[in-house]
């Protein structure tokens, strides 16, 4: 864009500057039902400019006029709130039926209509995330961005957040989940959207510390957290096994609760790790745990 008006402006440049040079300016002619005007070329081009102005600043009033609110604005555009509303109920049918990308154009559609052209965006975006239509996506959370209110930034943040993680933006999306965790530290779904940036970055720590709060809150049924409870103390201790330090692993693992210290499946973990880091005397201990513990399940 910056190209062609450069480009636009040595024209003009030319045009005023050329004649000039030449030692003389030229004329322009028009003949209009047999009225004759006559003026400078510089005049004309002048007049072309300030008419191109004009034009422009017409535009924009008309743009504020027919993109506004008001009973002007959606009388002009031949748009209604109950048009935009049933467009939105014909796209939530289509995400029911799994069509996200027919959805996203609905929700799109609906817009410039709807009372709240926020919540519009943000179901196109959400729809379109879910179809994996990443740019045109973030398209969408752009113009939400532009007619975001206060009340529906939190939302905004949320999808944001959803597609941030997609895009495996996760320094981005963790300096916004971090900020809304200290906000709203019960919110279910920012403790399931932090539980999936701290598993996707295995980060398994965090998902330790995450764990009691998502208990509490129910952000999961107890069989499922139970799940990644497991999968994250196994991840940890992976990790600790790697650390150039093997007593460091020993002392995190007599950190940890009497219900995890007692868990089986991480009881051979840790003497699996223990072993290859030459804690012999330490895996030997938890072996015999081992054994109490499979011939007590088995009575």
């Amino acid at each position: 864009m910056l190209k062609i008006l450069i480009i636009f402006l040595v024209l003009v440049g030319g045009f005023f500057l050329g004649p000039i040079f030449e030692g003389h300016q030229g004329s322009a002619v028009f003949e209009v039902a047999k009225y004759r005007i006559s003026m400078s070329f510089n005049s004309f081009v002048i007049l072309q400019l300030l008419g191109l102005l004009v034009l422009y600043l017409v535009y924009e009033i008309c743009k504020k006029i027919f993109n506004s609110k008001t009973a002007l604005g959606e009388w002009l555009r031949l748009k209604s709130p109950k048009k935009s509303v049933k467009r939105v109920e014909q796209a939530q049918f289509y995400l029911l039926q799994g069509d996200y990308q027919q959805a996203a154009k609905l929700f799109m559609k609906s817009a410039k209509g709807a009372k709240s052209s926020t919540l519009s965006y943000l179901l196109a975006a959400q729809a379109q995330i879910d179809a994996d239509q990443l740019i045109a996506a973030n398209q969408s959370l752009v113009e939400a961005a532009k007619c975001c209110q206060p009340k529906e930034l939190f939302a905004f943040q949320l999808v944001q957040i959803r597609l941030q993680l997609k895009n495996h933006e996760y320094s981005a999306a963790k300096i916004t989940i971090e900020k809304l965790l200290n906000e709203k530290p019960r919110n279910v779904e920012i403790l399931r959207l932090a539980d999936q940036l701290y598993y996707e970055t295995e980060d398994y720590q965090s998902v330790i510390d995450l764990l009691p709060i998502m208990y509490k809150t129910k952000a999961y049924p107890d069989s499922q957290l139970d799940q990644f409870r497991q999968a994250a103390y196994i991840g940890r201790i992976k990790q600790l096994s790697t650390n150039s330090d093997p007593l460091a692993l020993i002392k995190w693992w007599k950190q940890q609760p009497k219900v995890i210290v007692n868990n089986l499946a991480n009881q051979k973990a840790m003497a699996n790790y223990l072993n290859q880091l030459g804690q012999t005397a330490e895996a030997e201990k938890l072996t015999k745990s081992i054994i109490r513990l499979e011939q007590k399940e088995r009575t």
